[in-house]
């Protein structure tokens, strides 16, 4: 794919204008198109814009850029970083669906070509213990050997086992999320994995290629590794770790939160522990996981069937709020008409991936 770079720049523009975030740059591309059709193309647009103070329109309409543009483009090509925005098909849905979804991603590799439909979460500290690489390697295997998709964060540590598990199940079906650009690979001891990685999976990044790695981008990204994910294992981490936090992330998002039990005496096994204790499923294998998706280990995954923008949105938005989501709330939070809902959810039941149960309530079958 082509990198379209008056879409990127207009991207990162919009986002250096006074007093406009995430949020606002969001609903203002989705009210009127990519950025650049009203910054660059338009600019005569900008004055159609309720609340938009005079200083954000006024630099929109300038030359000037905050950021080193001819550096970014530059890496962009040395590392053929590709750039989607939350406008794109290829933009993952259930990324959509999240709080604070970022604006645009970048990546390098290849992005799944039927979306994260099965992505699994597993994080935990960098300072495992045998036991919790042993394990958060042998789980990320088994979970690739059977379709599953694994996201984590290339750190030391269970990160760095899980990917490398679904590496050694030979589907390479791993995803990285970074907390610097995606130019860089950190920690650099990882660079290996990185590379492994990107042959059939990626390493995504928020974050603009050359910015480096700040201790606050950490814990934002795990927000997006939770989001793109059914559900999040995680395997070791004090009650403070960066893996509660993604953890908490999953909670907020109605994903599901599975953990794996240690020793007590361990003071990695006490955020485990704690989540267990809030409700989360304790697993010891992956057909725990796979349970929660009736799957089994020793069945071949079949591929999905083949859907459209809609029939996606609706059937992750199905995903998230398993077991179950009657119609009316699916009504709701898809925004649709009822007439459309209807004719995606008959669509949805001929591919056998949703059922109409008692209730007038869907749920899923994959």
């Amino acid at each position: 794919m082509k990198t379209d770079f008056k879409k990127v720049r207009a991207w990162l523009k919009l986002l250096q204008a006074p007093e406009i975030g995430k949020a606002r740059a969001i609903n203002l591309a989705k009210t009127l198109g990519e950025p650049y059709t009203f910054i660059e193309e338009n600019a005569n647009r900008l004055d159609d814009i309720d609340n938009l103070s005079d200083s954000a329109r006024n630099f929109l309409r300038s030359d000037d850029f905050n950021y080193n543009w001819l550096e970014i483009e530059k890496l962009m090509q040395k590392f053929d970083i590709k750039f989607i925005s939350i406008l794109d098909d290829s933009y993952p849905i259930p990324l959509k669906n999240i709080f604070d979804p970022p604006p645009f991603l970048f990546y390098r590799g290849k992005l799944p070509p039927n979306g994260f439909h099965r992505s699994i979460a597993i994080v935990g500290t960098r300072k495992a213990s045998d036991y919790g690489k042993l394990q958060a390697r042998k789980i990320a295997r088994q979970l690739s050997e059977a379709g599953f998709m694994v996201i984590s964060g290339l750190a030391y540590g269970i990160d760095s086992m899980a990917h490398w598990g679904c590496l050694e199940a030979g589907r390479a079906n791993t995803y990285a999320i970074m907390g610097t650009g995606c130019d860089q690979v950190y920690p650099p001891r990882n660079r290996k994995l990185a590379e492994k990685i990107m042959e059939n999976g990626a390493i995504i990044s928020e974050y603009i290629p050359g910015h480096k790695a700040e201790r606050w981008n950490f814990p934002e990204r795990n927000r997006i590794i939770s989001g793109l994910s059914l559900g999040c294992l995680v395997v070791e981490g004090s009650k403070k770790s960066g893996a509660l936090l993604t953890a908490r992330f999953a909670m907020d998002q109605n994903r599901d939160i599975f953990a794996l039990p240690g020793d007590v005496n361990r003071p990695q096994a006490a955020g485990p522990h704690y989540l267990v204790q809030l409700g989360a499923k304790l697993v010891t294998c992956a057909q725990d996981i796979l349970a929660e998706y009736d799957f089994k280990l020793e069945q071949e995954a079949e591929p999905l069937p083949k859907m459209n923008k809609n029939e996606e949105k609706i059937y992750n938005l199905v995903l998230q709020n398993k077991p179950e989501i009657s119609f009316d709330d699916l009504l709701l939070k898809s925004g649709m008409q009822i007439s459309e809902l209807s004719s995606i959810l008959l669509s949805l039941e001929l591919k056998s991936l949703l059922k109409k149960v008692t209730g007038n309530k869907i749920i899923p079958l994959y």
